[in-house]
């Protein structure tokens, strides 16, 4: 890969990327989290630089981590809400973009749950399209590829050099409040690029986007990767490596259709001391937080000796600072 090949580039999309990028960007956090233990500074590396954060939902880890990376990098964040903009006014997204561009040198945009799945996404191509700075996609409809960045590196972390061959569940879980597919979704790709063992397991009628299962299988061929769907909870915990348990909506029906649907699998599908007696000894218990606490997983295991959700947030700030370095 050249050097600065990373350089200059929006990160929306892990679509965009390929396996080399990726493993580039993990061994650049790698190395930032090593100065961090060493107290070694690193505030050389976006030193002078700002970056405009644009919150459009409402956050704890992507904006604390984010502003904390920014600093440590010597930079600055700025924290923006539509509502304070002169969006609220009726200013394009256009004109928005374009004069960020002459203040700032990269954009991060938190967006979803618009009237319409893919109104984000195109909001913020038509940002990318009209500034000549990096745009950072910090989670919209259809990814979160700052979270899964992060959920890979702690992987690399728990499971040790063979951590490709491990068995990785991403389950849908319980939840009352019907959120974005982006978690599974950017987790297919980023598996079918890696050579990843990835299993998806969720209910009937929670099927993830078709075009990035399509994406992921293809490129899976390429990888080696292994791409398992399973609508079986409890068969997809055999032997599991990792269960990661993730709510997302339904695209098949409504939000009221969904509510209602989904009361159904509230026990089954709440990651619980009945999944990990059938995963292996060992695994371990991920979610990208906030959790839904004795919905989506139990306090036994989020509290467990199995979870590493707090190592999970923790990579949040080491890979952002990585991605925002390199480009």
């Amino acid at each position: 890969m050249l050097t600065k090949a990373l350089k200059g580039r929006d990160f929306i999309s892990l679509m965009d990327f390929n396996k080399e990028e990726l493993e580039t960007i993990f061994d650049v956090a790698f190395n930032l989290k090593r100065k961090i233990a060493l107290g070694e500074p690193q505030d050389n590396l976006l030193k002078n630089k700002t970056l405009a954060m644009i919150f459009a939902n409402p956050s704890t880890r992507t904006r604390t981590s984010f502003e904390a990376a920014m600093t440590q990098l010597g930079g600055h964040a700025q924290f923006h809400t539509p509502e304070v903009m002169q969006i609220a006014h009726h200013e394009t997204w256009i004109d928005t973009a374009r004069v960020l561009d002459r203040y700032v040198d990269g954009i991060m945009i938190r967006m979803y749950g618009l009237e319409k799945y893919g109104q984000a996404r195109e909001i913020l191509k038509l940002m990318s399209a009209n500034a000549n700075i990096p745009l950072f996609n910090a989670l919209d409809d259809k990814e979160h590829p700052f979270q899964i960045m992060a959920d890979i590196m702690t992987m690399i972390e728990k499971l040790g050099p063979n951590w490709k061959s491990k068995k990785i569940v991403m389950s849908w879980a319980y939840s009352g409040r019907v959120k974005s597919a982006g978690v599974p979704q950017t987790m297919a790709i980023a598996a079918s690029l890696l050579g990843m063992n990835l299993t998806l397991a969720y209910p009937e009628k929670y099927d993830v986007d078709p075009d990035y299962m399509a994406f992921a299988n293809n490129a899976a061929e390429k990888s080696g990767a292994k791409i398992n769907v399973v609508h079986d909870v409890f068969d997809a915990a055999k032997d599991a490596d990792v269960i990661y348990a993730k709510s997302w909506g339904s695209f098949l029906m409504s939000k009221e259709e969904d509510t209602e649907y989904r009361k159904q699998f509230k026990e089954n599908w709440k990651i619980s001391k009945k999944h990990f007696d059938l995963a292996k000894k060992q695994a371990i218990f991920m979610h990208c937080l906030p959790a839904d606490r004795n919905l989506e997983v139990t306090d036994e295991i989020i509290d467990g000796p199995m979870s590493v959700v707090y190592d999970e947030a923790e990579n949040r700030l080491h890979t952002e600072k990585a991605i925002l370095a390199l480009s």
